[in-house]
């Protein structure tokens, strides 16, 4: 059986992000953003929970939140990757939690209405702040949903359908003195069964991952309100002490807070090497 690694660096971005992508390949993996692929030109062979697709150029792939998925392209490529958090679509947050869009959307003339948005968010993704770029991507859904009708979610493999819950119960909780126990009190599963599963799935332990969580609402927090004391962020996000904070947040960003928040705007940070 194909393993499905957690992308917890994914997830631990608040930015929309978006690259061009020439000859590559992404094994099996799965995380909470929703990630849309457009072939600019070549093929590229596509496999989201259990379907298989041959992609060719001006077709799309859509993956919805936690959906299992990998890519590679066997011959010479050009394929736009988006990666769009969660929470910065709260408005179609209902939509996608009740349907989705087919996984793959082949109506090529069509998909070059969509083509222009992602050739002006690739132009200008260094230039527009994150509201712009959160308007182009908006824009491209909006697109998306009047022209492809909406399906009922896919049913996915009870394990992968185990790590969603936990991760989105962690979410509403996170604040909270919540432990591995009570989870799986909670789902009425062996403490030991969760923990192997959790492992297997999000290849951190529970504590890592929930401290993880715990620091990305900090880091979010912060940068709506950068007056506010971080101590008292890390407090409200759960923390214990801030011992705990410091050595959680070197683990996930390599850098101390002091030196993480102090940093100018127009340094950004390579989520690839964060350890979340």
């Amino acid at each position: 059986m194909a393993v499905n690694v957690y992308e917890g660096f994914r997830d631990i971005s608040s930015e929309i992000l978006i690259s061009q992508n020439e000859n590559n390949a992404f094994p099996r993996h799965f995380h909470r953003n929703l990630e849309l692929l457009y072939v600019r030109s070549g093929m590229m062979k596509s496999k989201i929970h259990e379907e298989t697709f041959d992609c060719g150029q001006d077709d799309i792939i859509f993956v919805p939140s936690y959906y299992a998925h990998e890519f590679s392209t066997p011959d010479a490529s050009d394929v736009v990757v988006l990666n769009i958090p969660y929470s910065l679509i709260s408005e179609l947050n209902d939509f996608f939690s009740k349907s989705q869009l087919d996984f793959f959307l082949g109506d090529k003339e069509y998909n070059k209405n969509i083509r222009e948005v992602l050739e002006l968010l690739l132009r200008s993704k260094e230039t527009y702040n994150q509201y712009t770029l959160k308007g182009f991507v908006y824009i491209l859904f909006g697109l998306l949903i009047h022209h492809y009708p909406a399906v009922q979610a896919a049913k996915r493999n009870n394990n992968i359908e185990l790590i969603v819950k936990i991760l989105n119960y962690i979410d509403q909780n996170y604040q909270n003195n919540i432990s591995l126990g009570e989870i799986a009190e909670y789902f009425n599963y062996n403490k030991y069964y969760i923990s192997r599963v959790f492992n297997q799935y999000v290849g951190k332990n529970f504590k890592f991952y929930l401290n993880s969580v715990r620091v990305q609402h900090v880091v979010s927090l912060y940068s709506i309100n950068p007056r506010a004391s971080i101590s008292s962020l890390a407090f409200d996000c759960g923390f214990e002490n801030m011992a705990t904070f410091y050595r959680a947040f070197r683990e996930n960003y390599s850098i101390s807070p002091k030196l993480f928040f102090s940093r100018p705007a127009s340094v950004a940070i390579d989520y690839n090497v964060v350890k979340f």
